[in-house]
């Protein structure tokens, strides 16, 4: 034996000798698999005598026949149930289980009783007892046998669909909102379509053509570039004056829808000419004279200022009347 557990029993000593087995008893002989049961063992032996009890997990270990089929739960207990005449009264438990059906024979504890301290012991004699293991019986009367089920498919569910849908929806927001605030930057307005000019409509496009001058394109062979320049911002500055569409209208458009705003003949014709000017450099290569480019940003200044002097006639004839009524 590898491993011996030292119980002490009684403390006080005594004289007489002798110990005997009073019972071992299974809480049952048969149990289905999975079950437990208890083996208690009651037996008595002389006040103050050594016991030594080998732990039952170790003998099952040992015994080959039914190594793994039986298992112990709770190692062996030992109560102390009375002390009469010397001779104490002893009872060991042990809970055992098992998973494999069938009749295991369960191999007797291993107890001994030290005889007069000499080392010499006596072998608590115990009768090997024959545990049956049952399994859940088949009621082969009305047991019928099923194939395996295929693999289930189950229907895609609207909460399983919805946060690919609200991800598809929050992306195209994204995607549009991208373009509107480029589309309205390029316009120089907001995300909201508000302009982001605090200065006047006209301010902004004198403004405007003075830096087109100033930065000398066509007198470094950007003429394309000069005349696109010009002719975006004359067409801001007649959206925002005349409430007309310009930035999507073709120049002969342009010209005929300001045909009935009351501009003097000079001046219109001067904005047609640079107009026509542009349209034959963006579009047929033309390369205008050094007189013809001169003419072109006076044109566009002369309309701007036109323009603005019109409004302000309009706007003090619009304050006259209200004066007078």
């Amino acid at each position: 034996m590898r491993k011996i557990l030292l119980i002490l029993a009684i403390a006080l000593a005594g004289t007489s000798w002798g110990q005997r087995l009073d019972k071992s008893t299974l809480s049952a002989d048969s149990l289905l698999v999975g079950d437990q049961v208890v083996w208690t063992l009651d037996f008595s032996v002389p006040e103050g005598k050594m016991l030594a009890v080998a732990p039952y997990s170790e003998i099952l270990a040992r015994d080959t026949s039914i190594k793994g089929s039986v298992e112990v739960v709770r190692d062996f207990e030992l109560d102390t149930l009375s002390v009469k005449k010397n001779l104490a009264q002893l009872r060991g438990r042990i809970l055992l289980t098992s998973f494999d059906s069938g009749a295991f024979r369960l191999p007797p504890p291993l107890i001994l009783v030290d005889k007069d301290g000499s080392g010499d012991a006596d072998t608590l004699k115990i009768d090997p007892k024959t545990l049956y293991v049952n399994t859940i019986p088949v009621d082969t009367a009305t047991f019928k046998m099923y194939d395996i089920k295929p693999q289930e498919t189950y229907p895609v569910t609207f909460k399983e669909v919805l946060p690919w849908i609200l991800l598809g929806i929050g992306i195209a927001v994204l995607i549009w909102a991208i373009i509107r605030y480029f589309e309205m930057r390029r316009k120089n307005k907001d995300f909201f379509g508000r302009s982001l000019e605090s200065d006047p409509p006209h301010i902004v496009a004198l403004k405007k053509l003075e830096k087109i001058r100033t930065e000398k394109l066509w007198q470094n062979g950007k003429e394309k570039l000069f005349y696109t320049g010009i002719t975006d911002t004359v067409r801001e500055y007649i959206e925002k004056r005349y409430s007309v569409r310009a930035m999507e209208q073709t120049s002969t458009e342009i010209m005929e829808s300001l045909k009935d705003k009351k501009i003097e003949e000079k001046v219109l014709s001067d904005l047609g000419t640079m107009f026509s000017t542009s349209d034959l450099v963006k579009f047929a290569k033309h390369t205008p004279g050094a007189e013809e480019n001169e003419k072109a940003i006076p044109a566009a200044v002369n309309f701007v200022n036109f323009a603005y002097m019109q409004q302000l006639e309009e706007n003090e004839g619009e304050k006259k009347i209200g004066e007078d009524k």
